[in-house]
Parts: structure tokens; sequence; C-alpha cells
């Protein structure tokens, strides 16, 4: 049987149901994972907050620790995860439609203990909610009153956890058409914006293709990848975006869609919100050959990986970055994974049977290995609430406020000082004002923050400017520890007609 043959054939049913991922490869891994764990390793390896892998199975078989990862995924919750290397763990809650409303597990007594036992953690609600019948498969309708109700069971127990939706397929415009659908639902129906911590969203390069397409399976119109979301406004919608085998590695198409999506975060006033990517990579396995002839070999998926960790390392923009993280798009990623079964996907790091490091998670561990973890404090933003005080015959006293992040990938170790002088940066008598603020607590990477206030009195009628100094002895830069503002003290006000737009649809 020649090599394309053999390939198509393979095709049939390694490929033929579409990606499942996920939930399910966790539950088929776990099965086929032998139980014995191998040694971790010393002290010379650090958690870089960037920096994450997903495991289906259990993660301290793997030696993850000298890949330097700060974060995981395992598509679950658990109230004692492991933490090798000191690896952070995100919690997932799953969904489900039951009639036309929504069910979730685990249930929310175990939510309680888990949540409980891990304040501030972040959590995702559902897995690709838009896929349908893999994975979380919900309307968006459905999808925008599930986070609702899980927003708020979350924070009212924890109000320190950070929510993030589901992670999206991947960003397209047919899935960027289900998010403002999810957008638009909650507006209308809670009467508020959506409330989201951190936005998350999937980033494989994969087909969007109907099932029921009239023309499924000739050439040109294979089915696999991301499929249509569900919903009635995708009910007659046959396809999407028909990538190629070759683009799963596609560096141009990669970095342009988390432009897209942080543009579209922009658009919805989102711009001050993390973005992670929750699982990426290329799902092809190693002895596939794209529509060319070219092996998805480890070599080629390796250079893709590194094209990825530069690209979110040091991409920013000053429009529609993360202020607080130097304006980086992305502040973590996880890739695709520890301990995928190789013979059925791509991107595998370590060998499932003997849990040693395969060559792409050699190239993996070499990338991270070769950084300088750093901590980099950045005085992002210098304030007053409210910005504008009314005089009334005599000086006012303003809260200034000052947003100080770590912008660097490993937590800072000693205290923060965050100094409010009065006037402009580096004019000639300027003066304290209050006393020195300090961060004892110490900020996580990643563009973690913290906001400190002092007291400005004695204030009259004008424009009044000040800054703020941050300063650490961790700190790798020192070229944006400063920052300014301004307080405005007026001695009238304006009433200004109220004129609300009804938008017809």
């Amino acid at each position: 049987m020649s090599r394309s043959v053999l390939q198509k054939s393979q095709q049939g049913w390694r490929w033929g149901a579409g990606l499942a991922g996920g939930a399910l490869l966790a539950l088929i891994i776990a099965i086929w994972l032998p139980q014995q764990a191998e040694a971790l390793p010393g002290s010379d390896h650090y958690p870089s907050c960037r920096f994450g892998v997903t495991v289906g199975g259990d993660i301290t078989l793997y030696d993850v620790a000298s890949l330097n990862v700060g974060w995981y995924l395992d598509w679950h919750t658990t109230a004692a995860p492991p933490q090798p290397g000191g690896a952070e763990y995100v919690q997932l809650v799953h969904l489900e439609q039951v009639g036309q409303g929504f069910a979730f597990y685990p249930p929310t007594s175990t939510l309680y203990t888990i949540m409980d036992a891990n304040p501030g953690a972040i959590w995702l609600i559902g897995n690709e909610q838009d896929r349908r019948i893999y994975q979380d498969d919900l309307p968006p309708e459905i999808y925008a009153r599930a986070y609702h109700h899980l927003y708020n069971l979350i924070k009212v127990r924890d109000p320190s956890a950070q929510i993030a939706i589901g992670g999206v397929v991947q960003p397209t415009p047919l899935r960027f058409q289900y998010l403002d659908l999810v957008w638009d639902t909650y507006m209308r129906e809670y009467g508020t914006l959506m409330p989201v911590d951190v936005w998350n969203v999937h980033s494989f390069i994969l087909r969007e293709i109907s099932s029921e397409h009239p023309l499924l399976h000739q050439p040109g119109y294979e089915n696999w990848g991301a499929d249509i979301p569900r919903g009635a406004q995708f009910d007659s919608v046959m396809e999407g975006i028909l990538y190629r085998y070759s683009h799963q590695d596609d560096l141009a198409i990669f970095r342009q869609r988390i432009i897209e999506f942080r543009r579209w975060m922009a658009a919805r006033g989102q711009r001050d919100k993390p973005l992670i990517v929750t699982e990426y990579g290329v799902l092809f396995p190693e002895d596939y050959y794209d529509e060319s002839g070219r092996l998805f070999s480890a070599e080629r998926v390796g250079t893709f990986m590194r094209g990825t960790f530069d690209f979110f390392r040091t991409y920013t923009d000053p429009t529609i970055g993360y202020p607080p993280d130097g304006n980086r798009l992305v502040q973590r990623w996880a890739w695709f994974s520890v301990d995928a079964n190789p013979w059925y996907w791509g991107g595998t790091l370590f060998d499932p049977a003997t849990h040693g490091l395969r060559p792409l998670g050699e190239d993996f561990r070499a990338y991270t290995s070769a950084l300088s973890p750093t901590v980099d404090l950045v005085a992002a933003r210098a304030f007053a609430e409210p910005p504008v005080i009314l005089y009334e015959g005599v000086p006012v006293t303003a809260t200034l406020k000052a947003l100080v992040s770590n912008a660097g990938d490993v937590a800072t170790t000693g205290p923060i000082t965050v100094t409010f002088y009065d006037g402009l940066l580096g004019e000639s008598g300027s003066s304290l004002i209050g006393s020195v603020q300090v961060i004892t607590t110490g900020l996580h990477g990643c563009a973690d923050y913290e906001i400190v206030e002092t007291q400005w009195p004695g204030l009259i009628v004008g424009g009044h400017r000040f800054y703020i100094v941050v300063e650490n002895a961790d700190d790798s830069r020192s070229d944006n520890n400063t920052a300014e503002g301004m307080v405005l003290v007026a001695n009238s006000r304006v009433f200004l007609p109220l004129v609300v737009k009804n938008s017809v649809r």
C-alpha cells in the first residue's frame, strides 16, 4: 500500500469523527498510562507564568518542571491539584445543554469545596462550547446564561477568583459571530456588560465545515477540525474557513488570528483584560503528510512551536495590547500536550509509555532554559478617583491611585515601594505626597497587579499633576517605573443631555 493511500486509510478512523480533544482525550489517556512515577528534578528550574501545558493523565508521571512551565490544564477541577515545580493548576467547569437550559459539573457542593481550598484560582467556564457534539456544545444564548450563573456562584463564594470564558475553538469570523451572540445575549438579559476577568481562546488551525455539507468528503471539503457552532443562527451555515493541512503550522495565520482576537476585545472595551491561550499546537501526528507531501515531523512542529513562543513573548501593540503587561497581546499560553498518544495526535512532549522527553519536549525545554527568569515592575497607570472634584470654597482632598504590575515571568520576592510626588516628572521642587506605599504580598508575573492609594490634601481650583515611582530590588528594568496622572479641581459643572441610540436589527 502506498504512503498516500495508507494515510487516507488511517484518516478514516483516526480523524473521521473530528478532533475530540479535551475531556475525552483526558479519559482515554488516563486509561492508557502506566501508574508509576519518575523522580522530579531539583531546584535548577523555574516556573515561568507564561509557559503552560495541557495534560490528559497524571502530570506527576512527567518531568514537566524541566520545561519551566508555570501552569497547566487537565480539563477538570480538583481541590488538591499537584503543582510540579510550582506550576499553577487552572480549574475548568464543564457544561451541557439540558432542554433549553443547562447543567454543569462538578455540582455546586463540590465546587464550594474546591473554591475554599484554592482561593484566587483561575476558573474556565466551559470548554469549546462553540463545537457541536464534541466538548461542551451549547448555543450562544444558553452559554451566556450558564456563564452568568457560574460567574456569580463562584464570585460570591470567592471574590478573589478569576473567571474566564471557556476557550472557543479558534479565533475566526464564525467564532467571533458566536461570541457576539453571547455578548449581546448577556447584555440583553442581564442589563450589563458580561463580566469577564480573563479572556480565553484556543488556537488550533482547523477546518470549519458542517457534517451536513452537500459536498462533504469531496476533494477540498474534507471534514476535520472545528465543525460549525451550535445555535439556530448557524443551522444553515455549511462552512467557514476551510484551512488546508499545511495551514496547521502557518505562523502568519496564527499571528493574525491572535491579533484579530485582541481587536475584537478592544472593540468591546475589554482591552484592559488579560488574554490566555489554553490550547494550541499541531494536531496531526508526525507520520502525516500535508497536501504538498511534507511530513509533520518533530523538526517542522518544533519550528512552529518556537515561532509561537517568540510571537507571544515579544509582540506588542500600543492600541490593543494589555497595558499592565507592556502591551503584549497574550499573557499565558498552553501547548497541547504533555502526554497525548503520538500515534493519534501531534505535538506530544513526553512519551506516554516511558515518560521520557520526546524530541519536541527537548525543544521546549531548550527554549525555556535559554531564557532568564525576570521581574519587570511597571508603573502601569497613575490616576485620581474620582478624576474631577468640585471646589466649594475650601481646599479639597483627592484620592490618588497607582496601578503597579509585574510584566516579568516570575514573582517578586521583596517589598515593592510606590511613592507619589506632586508636579511633573523630573520637575525641580517636587515633593512627596502622603507616605510611601509598600506592597508586601508581592506580585506574580504575567501582569499580576496591585492598586495602592494615598491622599493629597489642600488642593484648590485647577489641574494638579502628580507622578509615581515604583521600586523593587528584583526589578530588571528601570525605564517603565514611573507614570504621570492628573486630578482636576473644578469650580463649576455642566449638565449635558443624555442621548440614547436604539439599535434596530
